[in-house]
């Protein structure tokens, strides 16, 4: 669920200013609704990227939990690193826009932070997606170039065009960071580019999801604790008539018999051999046969 809100990080955001916008710049008289603007905008500078790295927080959580637990080192710490890069990401950014609305002289010091911290994040997390989430780029692929050795869906075609998908969209915030930096476009136009990349990052999600669960499935196969085809070969017309009607007899099912059943007693004689020391002696074994059938 943590990842899945990680790819929300914008409807979050917006839910932030939301809440920020009702409680600090509407003054609520009986004059009218007063709209004071600006107000809730230092707020909105403080709670917006905690808001963003919450998602990343609960899987950093998490991983570390995991190690605990395990006391392996690989994957939970190396996947917490991953989830790390965010927060250093998001700060390195926030600070970037205030100092530039300021007007501060160091602001281009923290541009040029912010985009290291992206490019090593989204470098990061593009390899443990297709590395470790997804499990392609085996070596002992085979056939399925640049794949693994066992895929389920039955065109390699997709496996790629995900890739290639997963590529472009965890690059995606190149296009939004040039245009914010270098001012050509104003801050309505620029909503507009979020709000188009937003549905974006869902639909990379999305895709990602069914790669994830395929990759988790062959790995529970492996380890026996799944299987990976379930073969149920479907009943023709004849078979199925033919069932129902053994329903629907009285002694169509067996375990339907209320009858006990029948046991017989046999006795079998063994005696000695005529040279041996001892007394011939007669032992009987008595075996008991029990019938199946009942009584009729």
């Amino acid at each position: 669920l943590a990842d899945q809100l990680n790819s929300l990080v914008m409807i979050l955001m917006d839910l932030a200013y939301v809440i920020c916008f009702y409680s600090f710049e509407l003054n609520w008289t009986r004059s009218g609704l007063v709209c004071s603007p600006g107000v809730g905008s230092s707020y909105c500078y403080e709670i917006i990227p905690v808001v963003q790295c919450l998602p990343a927080w609960v899987r950093f959580a998490q991983c570390l939990r995991r190690y605990r637990d395990t006391k392996r080192a690989f994957p939970h710490l190396v996947n917490a690193g991953k989830y790390s890069t965010t927060f250093f990401a998001v700060a390195f950014g926030a600070l970037y826009r205030t100092h530039k609305e300021r007007n501060h002289n160091d602001a281009e010091v923290f541009l040029y932070l912010w985009i290291v911290c992206l490019v090593i994040s989204s470098c990061y997390t593009l390899t443990w997606d297709l590395k470790m989430d997804w499990g392609l780029f085996d070596k002992n692929a085979g056939e399925n170039i640049f794949l693994r050795e066992e895929i389920v869906y039955p065109q390699k075609s997709y496996y790629y065009c995900a890739i290639i998908e997963d590529v472009i969209l965890r690059f995606a915030w190149t296009v939004q960071i040039s245009l914010y930096s270098l001012n050509v476009l104003s801050s309505n136009q620029l909503l507009i580019i979020s709000t188009v990349l937003a549905p974006l990052e869902v639909f990379r999600r999305f895709v990602w999801n069914f790669f994830r669960l395929e990759n988790e499935h062959l790995n529970n196969c492996g380890e026996f604790r799944a299987v990976r085809d379930i073969s149920v070969a479907p009943l023709n017309a004849d078979d199925q008539t033919l069932l129902e009607q053994m329903m629907d007899l009285e002694d169509g099912v067996r375990n339907r018999q209320k009858q006990k059943a029948w046991k017989r007693t046999y006795s079998i004689s063994l005696k000695k051999p005529l040279g041996s020391l001892s007394k011939p002696r007669d032992t009987n074994v008595l075996i008991e046969d029990t019938d199946d059938e009942a009584f009729t």
